[in-house]
Order: C-alpha cells, then sequence, then structure tokens
C-alpha cells in the first residue's frame, strides 16, 4: 500500500473514532485497518493511537501527523479542485462563526477582496464566544483561537494573536499604572465573564511563567464592550492587539506591562472546517482565501 493510502486509512480511523468504524468506511475489515496501521507505526517509529480499554486516542505525534496529513489531503483536493471549477462560477451561501471582533476588525476589512474575487459568493455570519457546534448551526467554516480538540474538524493553523493589556489615560491619571502584574490586584479590571483562556492573565517575569487570578471590576462575554469599558476610563482591559490597535495608536489607551507579555500556542487561531468531507467550491473558495490572509504570524 503507497503512502498516501497509508495517510487515508489512518485519517479514516481519527474521523471515526475506531478500527473497526473506519473498516467499514474504507470496506476493509478491523484486522486489515489495524495491520496497515501497525505498519504505519513501525515505518515512522511512533505510536499514532493509545489503545485504552477498548478505545483509541491519539498521541501527540498522532496529532502532529494528523496536522500535517490532513495538509496532505487538502493539498491534493486544492489540486483537484483548481481544474474543475472557475472563480466566476463558485456561488452559494457560506455560514462562517467566529467571535463579534474578530468578524469586525479582522475578516470584515477584507471581505471586498474576497467577493470582487468571487461576486456571486453570498456570507452568512453567526457571531459568538463559544466554540461552534457545526451540526446544530448548521456551519461550514469557523475561526476560534485554541487549538481544536473535535476530532470531527479539520484546524488549520493560523497567525498568533497578541494581547495588550492597556487602559484609557484618564484611569492612569486617576489610578496610576502598574508596574508590574501583581500590581493588577490593586487595580480595577475589565475581564471576560465566560470561562476561556481569554480570561486567564499569564505572565512572563525572571521567574518564568505565571497565571495571575484578575478580580473583575466588570465583566462581559464581548470584547467589543470590554473596549468601550476601558475607553470610557473604567479600568484596566487586556484585549486582543486588532481589537484596540487603532486606540493605542491615536493615545486613545495607553500599553501596560508590554515587558511581562508572553505569547503561547493558546493565543493561535485556527480555521475550523468538517473533516472527511469533500468540500463545495464555495466553501473551498472561503477556506482558501481565509488560509492566505491569516497565514502570518502577526496581526
Amino acid at each position: 500500500m503507497d503512502k498516501y493510502a497509508e495517510l487515508t486509512v489512518f485519517l479514516a480511523v481519527v474521523e471515526q473514532g475506531s478500527f473497526s468504524a473506519a473498516g467499514r468506511k474504507l470496506e476493509l475489515s478491523p484486522s486489515a485497518v489495524s495491520k496497515l496501521i501497525a505498519r504505519l507505526e513501525a515505518r515512522l517509529s511512533v505510536r499514532l493511537f493509545e489503545r485504552i480499554a477498548g478505545s483509541i486516542r491519539l498521541t501527540l505525534e498522532g496529532e502532529r501527523f494528523r496536522a500535517a496529513g490532513e495538509q496532505v489531503v487538502q493539498a491534493m483536493t486544492d489540486a483537484e479542485d483548481a481544474i474543475h471549477v472557475a472563480d466566476a462560477d463558485i456561488s452559494g451561501v457560506v455560514r462562517v462563526h467566529t467571535a463579534l471582533t474578530t468578524a469586525k476588525y479582522l475578516i470584515a476589512p477584507r471581505l471586498p477582496l474576497l467577493l470582487d474575487k468571487h461576486p456571486r459568493l453570498r456570507l452568512d455570519f453567526v457571531l459568538g464566544t463559544e466554540r461552534a457546534d457545526f451540526v446544530r448551526q448548521g456551519l461550514d467554516v469557523a475561526i476560534h483561537s485554541g487549538r481544536p480538540t473535535e476530532l470531527t474538524l479539520v484546524g488549520r493553523p493560523l497567525m498568533l494573536r497578541p494581547w495588550v493589556i492597556a487602559a484609557a489615560p484618564e484611569y492612569l491619571e486617576r489610578f496610576g499604572a502598574p508596574t508590574r502584574p501583581e500590581d493588577l490586584l490593586q487595580h480595577r479590571c475589565l475581564n471576560f465573564s465566560i470561562r476561556t483562556q481569554w480570561n486567564r492573565w499569564t505572565f512572563h517575569d525572571e521567574n518564568g511563567l505565571k497565571t495571575i487570578d484578575i478580580p473583575n471590576h466588570i465583566g462581559a462575554n464581548q470584547g467589543e464592550l470590554l473596549r468601550t469599558l476601558a475607553l470610557l476610563g473604567l479600568g484596566v482591559v487586556r484585549l486582543a492587539h486588532f481589537n484596540i490597535a487603532a486606540d493605542l495608536a491615536v493615545g486613545k489607551l495607553v500599553a501596560l506591562l508590554q515587558g511581562f507579555q508572553e505569547r503561547t500556542e493558546e493565543d493561535r487561531f485556527y480555521l475550523l472546517y468538517p473533516h472527511g468531507r469533500l468540500l463545495a467550491p464555495r466553501v473551498r473558495a472561503v477556506v482558501d482565501f481565509l488560509s492566505e490572509q491569516f497565514s502570518v504570524d502577526e496581526v
């Protein structure tokens, strides 16, 4: 069996969650699938799956192989799609799920490029900070931060999203500026009320990484409201750089504690779409566009 066929079997096991289900999909026996995976692991000299009490789950090496393998399959699909559908023929609605600030500050300014290229394409944005439910919400594509854990989704890594801690000059005149992360415990802080990595403020100092439990003076589940509250001088906020870049540039907000900021892979954006499904040309056009636009490591 060639390497691409081995990769196909591996991704089928990931998608279906078991050797037997993958075998049914590929019309192979479970033992044949198991032998192929064992042969692949032997060739790569790594374990791709942990086998625990009759169930399987990807190892760290398996996760890396899955991500790289999906890119290989995607490249094959892209090559085939390129000769079948002309840009002018792409039409229909694509439902995109992401946060309000991501749609407003990152995606919306770039939409003229997409719609000029595909004038018959239509977009339907579903905005929210929670993780997308593709089936229930009828979604085609999503952009979220943090490595995806859903085996049913492809997670294509995009750029890192730098965070900035900031406050309005009026607030700083009244309460002073924090000089170390611990000083934030004595300040009025504006923070996300939803339970995600967004409301954990992580810093780097001479002792390494540390996370501070920041008390909420005012909480909200949308970054755009937190930005407005910060501009009104109501407290110190931590938001994505793209969210407040214009405010920083004109001095409406002042960046704080810049020497203590730390970027992690949890701050990386991922482009999500269903795994194992042949993407419609309209969805492929949006996936390719977003991948191209946000492939750099800083925005």
